[in-house]
């Protein structure tokens, strides 16, 4: 769904820090977010843990990350 690939990654519940450097990264949307695979943000120095979360986060809203399963 476009709108919601359009939002915020503050949409989804993740740590200042991953959120941090998402932004830092230029990684502002849900569609940004979506384009990028565990290992792009294993390489940005975000923790297992958080990218996990993240999945789980995107797949409760009907999305996941490149490449997830």
């Amino acid at each position: 769904d476009e709108k919601l690939l359009n939002q915020s990654i503050n949409r989804i519940e993740i740590s200042d820090n991953a959120t941090e450097i998402l932004n830092r990264n230029k990684i502002t949307t849900l569609e940004d977010l979506c384009n990028k695979t565990k290992t792009d943000l294993k390489k940005l120095e975000i923790n297992q843990g958080e990218i996990n979360k993240m999945d789980i986060e995107l797949q409760l809203l009907g999305l996941k990350l490149k490449n997830s399963l």
